[in-house]
């Protein structure tokens, strides 16, 4: 019968030490999607902005025919 509880404490702590370890994983995980989120929308405000400035350009050149 110690020998069962004995087994089963060490289990608990094996499983208490690895729940730690786990946890500094998903932080890691977290960390890398926050970074990778702000890069994304890093990018697609440039892309975005390009948008913009082609867009202003083609409404120049559409003027420019209209006026020729």
């Amino acid at each position: 019968m110690g020998f069962i509880i004995l087994l089963l404490v060490i289990v608990g702590l094996v499983a208490l030490a690895f729940s730690y370890y786990k946890q500094d994983s998903v932080k890691q995980v977290e960390s890398q999607l926050e970074e990778n989120s702000i890069t994304m929308m890093q990018e697609l405000y440039k892309v975005k902005k390009k948008i913009r400035v082609l867009e202003e350009e083609v409404m120049i050149g559409d003027r420019d025919n209209f006026k020729g």
